[in-house]
């Protein structure tokens, strides 16, 4: 009951990317490489190769609790005997935790979908309100098999209902948030996907519910622009995002790696060296994304 709205979705959102990364292990390790492909010269190390070759205390302990007690005993025997099990037990983890991790982000898809779906019915005045500033949508379909004339035929179920149900909603009828990237498709460039993260951000911290007195001088800042972001707007929109950005450029340093390591960059002691490495991370590639997403004035 303490928590936000906003506080509540970053933990949502945190459990869901670390489900994703018990899912399909290598996934953020794949991603950088294609965001950096000069950068690395061959693959780094598998997390399958990580937990084969170096043993996690913690996660000794979570497969077997004592296990790396007796991996560390000073009997030759039990110890081999505890690096043959803790072996057998890494394949098992590797085997079954992506299965049940990718069910579990399966389940909480549809759970959420079937959500909206009910909650269109209970108040469609707000989720119409919501729905108008998207343009892509979640929608519960299915699929059925016939034999027709000997031959399975596969045929999609619920497709009348998802075509009335977004366009009840009033689906992209006012859109402020920028279309996220097409699964398959050819990964965006880094800097179009933080500039989408961060104005997705900056969309539903304008939207807060906390009252004028409640806000920081940035909120305040942010609260002034008009939405959405239009090419006559784009600049005023980048000035309050880049006192964001340069914040956590100070506090959180390593959300920036993909992008550093995108132009191929390597930070260094110097302050100089470093201060013009951001120029170009923040000043110039993100600028240019961020203000490529601005809309048209009309």
């Amino acid at each position: 009951m303490k928590m936000d709205d906003r506080d509540l979705y970053r933990r949502i959102r945190d459990d869901l990317q670390e489900l994703l990364a018990r899912a399909y292990p290598a996934y953020s390790d794949e991603g950088e490489q294609q965001f950096a492909p000069n950068y690395w010269r061959k693959f780094p190390t598998t997390y399958a190769q990580r937990l084969r070759t170096v043993i996690h205390e913690s996660v000794a302990e979570s497969l077997c609790p004592g296990l790396m007690k007796r991996i560390r005993s000073t009997s030759q025997s039990e110890r081999h005997r505890a690096l043959t099990e803790y072996r057998k037990l890494v394949d098992q983890l590797l085997t079954e935790e992506p299965r049940h991790a990718a069910n579990a982000l399966a389940f909480v898809a549809i759970s959420l979908t079937t959500y909206l779906e009910n909650l269109f019915v209970k108040r469609q005045a707000l989720m119409r309100e919501v729905a108008a500033k998207y343009d892509l949508w979640p929608v519960n379909l299915g699929l059925r098999s016939k034999i027709i004339k000997g031959d399975r035929k596969h045929q999609l179920r619920r497709l009348t209902f998802a075509r009335n149900y977004l366009t009840q909603l009033g689906l992209n009828s006012d859109c402020d948030f920028p279309t996220a990237q097409e699964s398959g498709a050819e990964p965006m460039s880094p800097f179009k996907l933080a500039a989408q993260d961060l104005y997705v951000f900056m969309l539903l911290e304008k939207d807060s519910k906390l009252k004028w007195n409640e806000l920081n001088a940035w909120e305040k800042k942010l609260r002034a622009l008009h939405a959405p972001m239009t090419r006559k707007r784009a600049l005023a929109w980048w000035k309050v995002a880049k006192t964001y950005v340069d914040e956590r450029w100070e506090t959180a340093r390593s959300e920036f790696t993909p992008l550093i390591k995108h132009l191929g960059l390597k930070l260094g002691n110097k302050t100089p060296y470093e201060s013009s490495i951001k120029s170009r991370v923040v000043d110039n590639d993100l600028k240019d994304a961020f203000i490529g997403l601005a809309q048209p004035d009309l």
